[in-house]
């Protein structure tokens, strides 16, 4: 039995896990995805009250002989979560980590990755609809991969989207502007992200850029829905972290395409260069996560290389 099990607690994970990291670990681990030498371990859930609901993840990583699984739960007042880390060869358990900040980060970190491959090159202003407690690594991430000069925050209560575009003044070089509607918000932008808690769309089928990349982050109980679902009949492309969570979980993808997603594609085709938007239609690209496991232990992985450089090593 192995009694040497590392427990790593926020403050860790905190202090030595970069977001720049995660986003290039990610990508790896889609590539892996791609090849076959990774895969997922299905996302099962359930809810209960107006909005608490309980998760569970998994993935397997052959290329970092590597076995993870996050659990977590959100209610209205307080959440929690926890990452375990299994060796593939030998079953031993390598570390507990708590993964809220984590979970947080492997969310931006695949936004980041969908940005840089989707997002038209020259796009430099960002709307972020949303000023929660994620809003913020959403707007480093892709700020990462597409350095922003300007970015524009709208929530529906003006002091949050206020004091959130201090906060980003504090982090990010660009210009930060408050709007007074998500209409104006959008307009003219080449990247959009959503991250709220809306129950009903709030972002419609004609208010985004021609050309325009969206990321919608949110909404990821199945009674859920962010955007007009009638947006994805123009769409270049239609992406997302993890097929079958999409499928249970997108009310908005469920919607438009029914029982046909043909059209829906993985992140991780699209990073190996197997998928590409077509470029004859004027429509977004649009980027739906879900949550999937291999995130998680991408994620983990850049943690693991810095906190226990041996064990990786060894691999």
């Amino acid at each position: 039995m192995n009694t040497d099990i590392r427990f790593y607690r926020e403050a860790d994970v905190f202090a030595k896990l970069s977001l720049e990291t995660v986003i290039e670990e990610v990508e790896f681990a889609l590539r892996r995805e791609h090849e076959g030498t990774a895969t997922n371990i299905p996302k099962t859930m359930t809810t209960w009250g107006e909005r608490s609901s309980a998760h569970a993840l998994g993935a397997l990583d052959l290329g970092e002989s590597l076995v993870a699984f996050k659990t977590w739960v959100n209610t209205p007042r307080g959440a929690a979560a926890v990452a375990t880390v299994f060796d593939a060869e030998d079953g031993r358990l390598h570390a507990v980590v708590q993964a809220g900040i984590l979970g947080a980060v492997r969310t931006a970190a695949i936004v980041g990755v969908a940005t840089r491959r989707l997002a038209a090159s020259g796009a430099d202003e960002l709307a972020i609809i949303g000023s929660g407690r994620q809003s913020l690594s959403q707007v480093l991430a892709v700020h990462a991969v597409r350095p922003l000069r300007r970015i524009c925050v709208w929530s529906p209560r003006p002091s949050s989207r206020d004091a959130f575009a201090e906060q980003i003044r504090a982090h990010v070089p660009a210009s930060v502007v408050v709007a007074d509607t998500l209409r104006d918000a959008v307009r003219g932008v080449g990247i959009v992200t959503l991250v709220t808690r809306a129950t009903e769309p709030i972002l419609a089928a004609d208010d985004l850029a021609a050309g325009a990349h969206l990321n919608a982050v949110g909404a990821i109980l199945p009674s859920n829905a962010e955007f007009d679902p009638r947006l994805l009949g123009s769409a270049k492309l239609t992406v997302v972290d993890n097929l079958e969570n999409a499928r249970r979980s997108s009310r908005e993808l469920r919607e438009f395409f029914g029982d046909d997603w043909s059209r829906v594609h993985r992140l991780a085709d699209v990073v190996a260069g197997a998928v590409a938007p077509d470029d004859t239609a004027s429509g977004p690209t649009v980027f739906k996560p879900l949550g999937m496991g291999l995130s998680d232990s991408a994620a983990l992985t850049a943690f693991l290389r810095v906190v226990e450089p041996g064990l990786m090593e060894a691999r």
